[in-house]
């Protein structure tokens, strides 16, 4: 077992100008690492050709060096393309001086009568750690060949699925125009039961071209390359607005907060808003609609930032047993099946939307007390989103600041066009 700890450890480099223990630590190391190769170099000038001629794994530097040489060279392996895990010895056992080389990563070993014990224990731990860097180095390179992989299919699936609705559509087109023909056509001829029999089976082929309509939509979503550059949400949202289509007799309030910049695709990003406040306005039961869409502050999820976004309602809310699958296809809540047309994709291309942008989005709601989606979106450049990198900095200062500023409530929505 313990053969296996050391085998991927090919070489030490030592250096000991003193070589007062060349003959022990020689022995002792080659015992303890019998698959490593040690160097044991007793000059600065030999320390460094060693370095200039192979790569090395483990450098053990003797930091009592006079001149305060051991800085040096600690600067100088540093820089190197290949940098070595570094372990110190010293003489010097003060607690500040362990606790600042501590600080800065590397192993410390005092030398005294048993250092050489203690050189042994560092660095075989040093080694057990190296190997489990490899070992998730490796893991890690097969992780993104799998996702790789993983994300081909998935497209070939939506291409498949996007085919196929779009060759459906036609037929079911040709069917509906000839059951309408003969109903229209020879409906003083036929019995009142054929008529309602072909009337429903061209609305029943309707609504399969909604369907179809909806599974092309939903696969074409993200489809092929997706383009991403930074957004300004407060522009997108009034944009939105601008372009919604009101009846004059709809009563609308929306409260907009600022927004900030997010880094995504301008045109997916839209349809997230569009279908949100949509929605909202389509399945409201009070006779003036209330709208809030606003940011509600910065979170960091593993290594990168992302903003908080909502879009809020005083609509009649869905049931808590609705919500967990509210994001499926094809999925609408009861209390809307009989209020409004629909298939029930919105939704599930919203999620898509934001899974694409390395987001999660979520839906708190009550019956009667109205929705708030919640959903997060990058501020910065994901590593594996395929576009160009930005600023960070200037980034960040936006989208924090944009975020202090509390909601703008505004009244109907012809006033809120022109504020926004």
């Amino acid at each position: 077992m313990q053969m296996g700890i050391e085998a991927g450890i090919q070489r030490i480099l030592l250096l000991d100008e003193a070589r007062s223990h060349e003959a022990s630590i020689t022995s002792t190391l080659s015992s303890a690492f019998p698959q490593t190769e040690v160097f044991l170099t007793d000059s600065l000038e030999s320390f460094h050709r060693a370095l200039s001629q192979n790569e090395f794994d483990i450098v053990v530097l003797d930091y009592d060096l006079p001149d305060a040489r051991g800085s040096e060279l600690l600067a100088h392996l540093r820089v190197r393309d290949h940098e070595p895990d570094v372990l110190i010895v010293s003489k010097c056992d003060e607690p500040d001086t362990i606790r600042s080389i501590a600080e800065s990563r590397k192993r410390y070993v005092v030398r005294d009568e048993k250092w050489v014990d203690s050189l042994v224990l560092a660095i075989r731990d040093m080694i057990r750690i190296r190997r489990l860097e490899r070992e998730m180095s490796v893991i890690q390179e097969r992780l993104t060949a799998a996702n790789v992989k993983l994300e081909e299919k998935n497209r070939r699936l939506d291409d498949f699925c996007a085919t196929i609705a779009h060759d459906i559509r036609g037929p079911l087109a040709s069917l509906i125009l000839k059951t309408e023909y003969i109903v229209e056509a020879y409906q003083e001829t036929l019995d009142q039961r054929c008529v309602r029999l072909l009337t429903r089976a061209a609305e029943s082929a309707h609504r399969l071209i909604g369907v179809v309509q909806g599974m092309y939509e939903f696969a074409k979503v993200g489809a092929g390359t997706v383009r991403f550059e930074m957004v300004d949400l407060r522009e997108l949202v009034s944009e939105v607005l601008g372009d919604l289509n009101i009846e004059d007799s709809v009563e609308i309030k929306i409260g907009v907060g600022s927004l900030p910049h997010v880094w995504g695709n301008p045109s997916l990003l839209r349809r997230v808003f569009v279908n949100l406040i949509s929605n909202s306005i389509k399945y409201s039961d009070k006779e003036e609609v209330c709208i809030n869409v606003g940011c509600e502050g910065e979170v960091v999820q593993g290594a990168e930032r992302f903003v908080r976004l909502y879009v809020e309602d005083n609509g009649p809310g869905i049931a808590s047993e609705e919500i967990a699958t509210i994001f499926e296809m094809f999925k609408r809540g009861r209390s809307h099946k009989d209020q409004t047309d629909g298939m029930g994709i919105g939704l599930a291309v919203v999620q898509r939307v934001v899974e694409l942008h390395h987001g999660t989005i979520e839906l708190n709601s009550e019956p009667g007390r109205g929705c708030r989606f919640t959903f997060a979106l990058p501020t910065e450049a994901i590593r594996d989103a395929g576009a160009t990198k930005v600023e960070k900095e200037t980034l960040h200062e936006a989208s924090e600041s944009s975020c202090r500023e509390p909601v703008e409530a505004v009244g109907p929505i012809r006033q809120l066009i022109e504020r926004v």
